[in-house]
């Protein structure tokens, strides 16, 4: 890397891992050791690790909108219809594009259609990259990965397999990003180098190097536990149908899915440490490091399986790791989000901007974080059964505001109070201070916001290509 670099102008690497809830990560006092790279990081001198991160989503395309906006779903709308349909307006800054605009080059390589210029969160990356596995070997920027991911399968997939949901595509993703980076440190020009793990997105299917790390405690072998999960996770149809049945697993069915999901966690949190620990190769930590994850998942929380239709905090809250980065070093017990680290992060580079909602974290501590979840799709669960109850769900847009003690949940149809980790009794009426306090608070929130109401459509519909549909269906959003 050259030594020429103005170091008042880091480079920023931003990881965000795919499904990975916070009560999972070790680094977050999860009793499996699932995250070991990332408590390395936040244990370095410059690092600092926020157990009580909370991403402004549940799904990928809001909460993704979200970190690369520094705004809330509401003022966003990608992901408010349920089906990411909506782009990105086109008066909403990034904070890519202005950093691009400030000279720094900007580069993507994620694998999630839903970050891509159907729903136009490429915007600002001047190198934008999406990944598809199925056409790896066909494809330039990763040929090269792909067949050392061939060589290599046995090792870092599932061996000769035809089914492409059990092939991973992390190690092809680490392996370019990895030569993405020795260019994009060739020259003195600072870079924002931003990347979308897919692991450890359901079907939860380990490498073979990782697929027994949790299984010597549960009643499954490996190979029944990871069939267990194929079978469970086979399509979003039959997902939905065991949510309609009310997830009808034994213990040692749920202990087996859980071992298949912390392996996964694993493997992602090795990609991690691989490229912390080429980036620190190259400039000698000089970069701003930060790792998080888009959302969690839940097993039978709430009635759910995955990631749909609650705002659970085991949905919402995720790690939060950073390294590099002057003033929040420490470990962090606060309530934090997303918001506020991309506003941290634009405030320390010299690109704030009038939009960016949350705090700067070198200076104060939120007092409450906002999540949010738009449009509920009822149809396909009373599909799968006319009788399911979807009663104990909210059915329309709601937001949920998190404290240290508490979460409110409001909607139109109806406000809950919740004292955590309880979030299934509604205390609203026996905390009628509480609940009328943080009202006010959501209030004040929605006051600050620039919430639109849908009608912006002025960049038209977001449409998929063949291609991203499949790739969309592979990981079980389809």
């Amino acid at each position: 890397m050259s030594q020429e670099r103005d170091e008042a102008r880091p480079n920023v690497v931003w990881i965000t891992l795919e499904s990975v809830r916070a009560a999972n990560a070790s680094v977050c006092g999860y009793e499996r050791e699932t995250t070991p790279n990332l408590r390395r990081i936040a244990e370095q001198s410059d690092g600092v690790s926020f157990p009580h991160c909370f991403s402004q989503s549940m799904w990928t395309p809001a909460s993704s909108a979200s970190i690369l906006t520094g705004t809330y779903l509401s003022e966003h709308r990608v992901g408010y219809d349920g089906k990411a349909e909506e782009p990105l307006p086109d008066d909403v800054a990034t904070l890519p594009g202005l950093l691009r605009d400030r000279g720094y080059r900007t580069a993507c390589l994620t694998p999630s259609s839903y970050l891509s210029e159907a729903t136009g969160l490429d915007k600002g990356f001047e190198k934008h990259h999406l990944f598809l596995l199925r056409k790896a070997f066909n494809d330039a920027e990763t040929r090269r990965e792909a067949l050392r991911y061939l060589l290599r399968s046995r090792r870092y997939g599932p061996g000769f397999s035809l089914n492409v949901r059990e092939h991973n595509q992390t190690y092809v993703m680490q392996e370019t990003l990895k030569r993405w980076l020795d260019t994009l440190s060739a020259d003195a020009s600072p870079f924002f180098l931003y990347t979308h793990c897919p692991n450890p997105h359901l079907p939860y299917t380990p490498p073979r190097k990782w697929i027994d790390r949790f299984t010597d405690d549960i009643a499954y072998s490996a190979s029944e536990a990871l069939e267990l999960s194929l079978e469970t996770y086979d399509s979003r149809d039959r997902m939905i149908q065991r949510i309609a049945d009310g997830c009808p697993f034994t213990p040692d069915e749920w202990d087996a899915l859980r071992a298949m999901y912390d392996a996964e966690i694993a493997y992602a949190d090795e990609f991690v440490g691989t490229l912390f620990d080429h980036v620190r190769e190259l400039d000698a930590g000089k970069t701003v490091f930060v790792v998080t994850a888009d959302h969690g998942d839940l097993f039978g929380e709430q009635g759910i399986l995955g990631h749909n239709l609650v705002l659970h905090d085991h949905l919402t809250n995720v790690p939060m790791v950073v390294s590099g980065l002057d003033g929040i070093a420490g470990t962090r017990d606060s309530v934090i989000q997303h918001v506020d680290v991309t506003r941290t992060v634009a405030e320390r580079l010299g690109v704030s901007h009038d939009q960016f909602s949350g705090v700067d974290l070198r200076e104060t501590a939120p007092d409450y974080a906002i999540s949010q979840r738009g449009v509920p799709d009822f149809d396909e669960y009373l599909e799968a059964d006319s009788e399911f109850d979807v009663s104990r769900y909210h059915g329309t847009p709601v937001t949920a505001l998190r404290t240290d003690e508490f979460k409110y949940l409001k909607s139109s149809d109806r406000a809950e109070l919740f004292a955590l980790p309880d979030e299934e009794t509604d205390v609203g009426e026996e905390r009628p201070a509480v609940r009328d306090r943080l009202d006010g608070q959501l209030e004040d929130a929605f006051r600050r916001m620039t919430v639109r109401d849908g009608s912006h459509g002025s960049n038209g519909t977001a449409e998929y290509s063949a291609a991203m549909e499949q790739q969309l269906a592979d990981l079980g959003y389809l």
